[in-house]
């Protein structure tokens, strides 16, 4: 099968669903090639894109004409996958494609108006731009011939959303591109007393939206000033989380804005005793399974995250991690303590996530799941 993976989706640090897709095919033994000509430079530039909307057009423009005449330059494919979330460039596919009459794939992953409107609260529902992007994204799902989300939740969303049949959808985990490595410190024994060792160290890494609940996190800290809780990452709301970490001063919190590139980040994971995943309470926070859950698992760590039906399509409490209640601050220090207390449950979360990700969302296993979806979407 050959896969042409086209659009101006992102790439890079912070974004690896493009990567870990197209990786899961190739490892199936799917030719992928791109077409790629991207019009955001991260996350800050598409929050920054909701309020210039004409500039974003003119940028997108200019990215379809190169788009376009890169399009029949790359030789017979038997599919085109739309990178997440190409919900303009789906159009542009679908044009390019009429003559061939391939399949025409949308990577949604997430609902961008789910986002823009009720997670971000960036537009009124109410408003003109906001019953735009409702449009657009009602139209993308029901052009294209077979819709990717990131989980059943999401899928399910959509389908009601958007009023879109639900068995064009298909989830397929975010999955990861952390590799594991032996663990780089010990952590502390129970009963060692203070300055007898490293004290339990709790980590998180992310770009700071609403979802990911970073407040909640600095909450649970203040409830626990035994435990560690290493905070990393940045995104549009970095200033005002660096703010809140500085006015709370709290001496065993500690923040670095920066993204970590995968070799550092998969470092520091191996410096931690548990992954933390999100807690927002926004609808949206309880639909996904966030990378840097996936991360976890895959650096074979326990993970603590917050409870809600899409992260319980893979996760299982006290099996493979930890969830928790996104109302109390408090239920995740004591989960936390409970990992640095409890004697065997560290290791039975280890060896659960190590068995989810093997099974789950190893490469072979994304794209064995992925090929047999475009396989299907190929031969209708």
């Amino acid at each position: 099968m050959r896969v042409l993976w086209f659009g101006t989706y992102s790439k890079g640090p912070g974004y690896p669903r493009t990567a870990v897709l197209m990786d899961g095919l190739r490892a199936a033994g799917v030719e992928v090639k791109e077409c790629h000509a991207p019009v955001f430079d991260g996350a800050a530039s598409k929050v920054a894109a909701v309020r210039r909307p004409l500039r974003v057009a003119f940028k997108t423009a200019l990215a379809w004409a190169r788009l376009a005449a890169r399009f029949h330059r790359m030789g017979p494919r038997d599919a085109v996958v739309v990178g997440c979330t190409g919900h303009a460039d789906i159009h542009l596919a679908r044009a390019l494609s009429i003559v061939a009459r391939r399949p025409v794939i949308l990577d949604a992953f997430l609902s961008p108006w789910d986002t823009v409107v009720n997670d971000r609260r960036l537009l009124p529902a109410r408003s003109l731009r906001a019953r735009a992007l409702f449009a657009l994204e009602r139209s993308a799902l029901r052009t294209a011939d077979l819709v990717l989300t990131d989980t059943a939740a999401h899928a399910d969303f959509m389908a009601e959303t958007f009023r879109v049949d639900r068995s064009r959808f298909v989830p397929v985990p975010v999955g990861s591109l952390v590799r594991a490595r032996a663990p780089a410190r010990v952590p502390v024994a129970v009963g060692m007393g203070p300055g007898e060792g490293e004290p339990f160290t709790a980590f998180f890494c992310g770009s700071f939206v609403p979802l990911q609940g970073v407040p909640f996190i600095l909450d649970a800290a203040a409830r626990a000033p035994d435990l560690r809780f290493v905070i990393t990452g940045d995104g549009p709301d970095g200033p005002a989380v660096e703010r809140d970490v500085r006015a709370r001063a709290l001496p065993n919190a500690t923040l670095e804005r920066r993204f970590l590139p995968r070799e550092e980040l998969e470092e520091r994971l191996a410096a931690a005793d548990a992954v933390l995943g999100v807690f927002g309470s926004t609808a949206k926070s309880q639909r996904v399974i966030p990378c840097k859950v996936y991360d976890g698992l895959a650096a074979g760590l326990p993970v603590v995250t917050g409870d809600g039906p899409g992260p319980r399509e893979l996760l299982r409490d006290g099996e493979n991690a930890l969830l928790v209640d996104r109302r109390d601050p408090g239920a995740l220090a004591e989960a936390l303590r409970r990992l640095r207390d409890e004697p065997g449950l560290p290791e039975r979360l280890r060896q659960g996530a190590r068995r989810t990700a093997r099974e789950s969302f190893s490469p072979e296993a994304i794209g064995l799941r992925l090929k047999a979806a475009l396989a299907a979407a190929v031969n209708r």
